[in-house]
Order: structure tokens, then sequence, then C-alpha cells
């Protein structure tokens, strides 16, 4: 619309002019080297009109004929980098797919073609590493470096060379060189946060999560989950240093966020006791079992104070505990483990009966087992140590990757990956990483004699709510299975 406007706006004008200039004819005369020429205006603005267009057409023709080796060279050139980047494109889909002849040969084109083009060094590495030149692969990455349209690609070759041979100190200067080319990529930050942990530096991965969460890389819920892990971390290695101050800061930050993590929870709780300020420690375990009840949470609980009888910490434990989740298992039985340390051997049927009926598993069982021992009942304790065997798993720290029950928590998986330790119920066939242990407590007194007459190897625990070490004997359980003379049922591979 506007170019039809704009034409008929200068039709105008020179309709305008031309029908001035009939009017106006006027006349000009031209006298040049003797000769006289006269004319009308309008002829003469015609004829240097025709004049002006007949140069300008001399002039392009001239131009376009001295520019024809030009736009040859320059069509030549383009025809080849065409040609350069089908090969390069070419060789990378066979290196990828390690067709290695293909590759060198499509190579060698690219570099034909294209020799001052630094994508082609991409491929020369891709080629020299199917050929096995791994020296000449990172000779190729470092020359990318030095162009700044390939130096992500080469640190990213580089990092991952040094991964593989194991220098994490050198993939980390890598990994650091990537975040200041490229802060919001993706991988550079993942790449960049793995390589922190793993090396401890847990304060400098903390401060990272926040640019990983504003770039997406993490959800809200895993950046929360990552931020817990991390001041955990952080407080346990203040700790270590000793700077109890900072450490506990730390360890209460974690708490706030997620108060119901409980090597969190247990932690915090332990460098308030230890600075003197047990109130907050008593407030830091009850937010914990109130969020989410663990048997660590009760143990740490159960320590809170010294020179107390196992009666005493029976009781205590009961009246606060009891009342923030009086209908969860894990307080049954810790109630029951507490119990038997103090030989209240009806009290602690009773809470492992509740515990029993709330969530069956093989701890309650075996639990039961002592009591009943303790009560001076050995067939009856034999009895529950044979349903134990069949009972489902306790809760345990499983990674998540691989399914592995893990002997305690850990900040990475059995897999290598950061945070998938989580506190849940196990398979049912689970490899026990590190160490095998059992999950109850024996009574304080002499142990009751093994009912097989062979020696039996015990295996060690942990300590529980009441002081007091495990020996589980896994023998007990199979002398326990009465002869039906079907067959026996195998036991798990391994009990959580």
């Amino acid at each position: 619309m506007l170019r039809l406007i704009a034409f008929l706006v200068v039709a105008a004008v020179l309709a305008v002019i031309g029908v001035w200039l009939a009017n106006h004819p006027g006349s000009v005369v031209i006298d040049w080297q003797g000769q006289q020429l006269q004319t009308s205006v309008g002829i003469l603005l015609l004829a240097v009109g025709a004049v002006a267009v007949a140069f300008v057409i001399l002039f392009e023709i001239i131009r376009g004929l001295r520019a024809i080796p030009a736009r040859w060279g320059e069509r030549r050139r383009h025809r080849r980098e065409l040609q350069g980047y089908e090969a390069l494109t070419t060789g990378m889909i066979a290196a990828a797919a390690g067709n290695l002849s293909a590759a060198q040969a499509l190579r060698r084109e690219a570099e034909r073609l294209m020799p001052d083009r630094a994508p082609v060094l991409l491929l020369a590495a891709q080629t020299a590493q199917l050929e096995g030149k791994e020296e000449v692969a990172h000779l190729k990455f470092r020359q990318m470096l030095r162009s700044r349209e390939t130096e992500l690609l080469g640190l990213r070759g580089l990092l991952a060379q040094t991964m593989k041979a194991g220098d994490r100190a050198e993939a980390l200067s890598l990994a650091r060189r990537a975040y200041q080319r490229s802060p919001s990529t993706p991988w550079v930050l993942t790449t960049l946060f793995d390589l922190l942990a793993h090396e401890g530096r847990w304060e400098e991965a903390l401060n990272l999560t926040a640019e990983m969460l504003s770039q997406r890389v993490l959800s809200q819920d895993e950046a929360r989950r990552h931020r817990v892990v991390l001041h955990h971390m952080v407080a346990r290695a203040f700790r270590d240093d000793n700077r109890p101050q900072e450490a506990l800061a730390q360890a209460r930050r974690g708490v706030k966020l997620d108060p119901g993590f409980a090597p969190g929870a247990v932690l915090a709780g332990e460098l308030a006791q230890a600075q003197g300020r047990r109130r907050q420690a008593r407030r830091v375990l009850e937010d914990a079992w109130r969020a989410a009840p663990h048997p660590d949470i009760a143990r740490a609980y159960a320590r809170l104070v010294d020179g107390e009888t196992a009666q005493q910490r029976l009781t205590r434990v009961e009246n606060r505990l009891g009342s923030l989740r009086p209908d969860h298992p894990e307080l049954r039985v810790a109630l029951g483990e507490l119990a038997i340390a103090a030989q209240n051997w009806d009290k602690a049927r009773s809470e492992l009966q509740r515990g029993l009926a709330l969530e069956p598993t093989e701890r309650v069982y075996r639990l039961l087992a002592e009591a009943e021992r303790g009560a001076g009942n050995p067939a009856r304790a034999q009895e529950w140590l044979a349903q134990a065997v069949d009972a489902q798993p306790d809760r345990a720290w499983v990674c998540e990757d691989t399914g592995e029950a893990l002997p305690e928590w850990r900040p990475f998986g059995a897999s290598g990956r950061f945070d998938v330790v989580h506190w849940t119920t196990p398979p049912r066939i689970a490899t026990l990483a590190g160490r095998e242990h059992g999950a109850f407590l024996v009574a304080e007194g002499p142990p009751s004699p093994p009912a097989a007459t062979e020696p039996v190897a015990d295996v060690a625990a942990p300590p529980g709510l009441g002081g007091v070490d495990v020996q589980a004997k896994p023998a007990e359980a199979e002398a326990a299975k009465p002869a039906t003379g079907e067959s026996e049922t195998p036991p798990r591979s391994a009990a959580a």
C-alpha cells in the first residue's frame, strides 16, 4: 500500500513538471566549436536523462565484467564449504556409529576442504578416540580451546577424558573453566556440582544449588533436599574441624528445611547437647520425631539425660515421644527395646504386640523373641524367631538407583550418585552393602545360649536404645522350624 502511494505521488509530481514545461517551452542555444544547436528546455532535459541512463548502464556492465572472477571464486569457495560441511556431518555420524574407516576418510576430506575450521577438530578428536589414540584426541581438544565457538565443546571432551583417567582435580579445574565460560549450561552445572560434592567441597556445592534451581536443572523439591544434605555435610565438616558453633548453625539450617531428616536432626541434637543446650537438643529431636519417626531419633532422644536408670529412660521416652506420635509403629518398637533394656518383660511384650499389629516386620519378631527369652520362655522365643524368617523387611537406608540396603545413611548411593539414599522399605531380596547388622536389642545380662549344639557365628549390631549391643544368632531361627517333613522355606538373601 505504501509503495502504491509513493508511486502515485511521484507520477503526479512528474505530470505536473511535464505540464509546466509544455506551457513554458522556452529555448536553449548551445554554441560549441562554431556550431549552434537550438532546442527547447524539455528536449534538453530528455537528452540529458537519456545520456545519464546510458552512462549508468555502461558503468554497471563494466563493473559486472570486472566482478566475474571474484564471483566465480566466491561461488567456488561456497561450493567447497558445502562439500566440507557435508563431509564433516557424515564423518561425525560415522564416528558416532563406530565406523572407523569411513570416519578417517571423511575427516581427511573435511580437513582438505576446510583446513582452518574449528569444527573439523571435533571430528579429528572423535576419530583419534576410535583409533585408541587418546593423546592425539587430547591435543585436538586442547586446540579447540583456542576458538570461542568450540571452547565449551573442547572442555567437555577434556572433562570426559580426565574423568575416565580418574584425575578429579584436573576435572574440577576444567569444570570451573566451563562454568566461567557458560554458567547457564545444564551439563556444566551438574558436572561441576558432582565434582564439588565428590571432592567434599560442600559449601561451594551448596552455593551452586541456587543457580541449578534458577536454570531448572533441579526442581524445588530436589533443590531443597540437596540443601538439607549439604547443610548436614557442612556441619559434619565443621564438627571435625573443631568448629562446634558453626557446625550447630549449619545443622540447624538443614533441620529447618527438613525436620524429618534423621541424620541431620541427630547431629543437631548431639551438637546442641555437647554445648550444654539440652533444651534445644530436645526440641530438635522432638520436632524430627513429630515429622518422621525414626529409630536413630529415638536412640538419640533416649541418650539425652545422663545417669538415668533403664526404667526412668523408658518412662521419659514414653511420656514425651508417645504424646507426639502415639500410633506410629516406630514408637512401639522403641518402647519395646527400652522395656527389654529395663528387663520389664510384660511391658516389652505389650508394646511389641502393638507394634506387630501396626507393622509386622522382622525386627519386631526378633524383639519379641528376645522378650520371651528374657522372660524365661525359650520355646515361645523360638516360635517368634521362626516367623521372623519370612517376615517383611524393615525399613532401611536404600539406594534408589541399585536397590541396595545400606547399613547407614550416606550422601552418595551405591551407584555414586548424590542424594539417592532414602529411608524406605527395601526390595524383598536386597543386598546389604558394607556389612551385615541386626536391628534389635537384648536385655541387660548374660545372653541365652544358642539352641544349636554347633558353634554359631555371631553378627555384631549397632547399639540400640538401651545402649546394649546386639548379637543375632541366625542358627536359632533354623533350629526353631518345626519338622513337618516338607522342604524348609529358604531364607532371604539379606535382611535390611
